[in-house]
């Protein structure tokens, strides 16, 4: 994999994290965390896309299909598990 393509991925990922902390609002911290989750869920579709065997919108050498469903779903999950509580709220 080239850098060509490693940066064209980091950018589509960039864009749905900064796209999903536009919809969730949030500070500074969160941006980069958002994008973080993206990047990550990016490159793990996508490799899981090359292991099964999944071709869904190749973009080049970016299996795109499975590394944009990789990252909506790890941007959903990260957001949700960020939400998580472990004590009852004390007022």
């Amino acid at each position: 994999m080239s850098f060509a393509t490693f940066f064209l991925g980091i950018v589509i990922a960039s864009i749905i994290g900064c796209a999903f902390h536009f919809w969730h609002g949030g500070g500074f911290k969160w941006l980069i965390f958002f994008n973080l989750l993206s990047w990550i869920g990016f490159w793990a579709g996508h490799f899981l896309g090359i292991i099964f065997n999944f071709r869904f919108i190749p973009l080049g050498p970016i299996n795109l299909g499975p590394a944009l469903i990789g990252s909506v779903v790890v941007l959903f999950l990260g957001f949700w598990l960020s939400m998580f509580n472990q004590g009852p709220k004390h007022k």
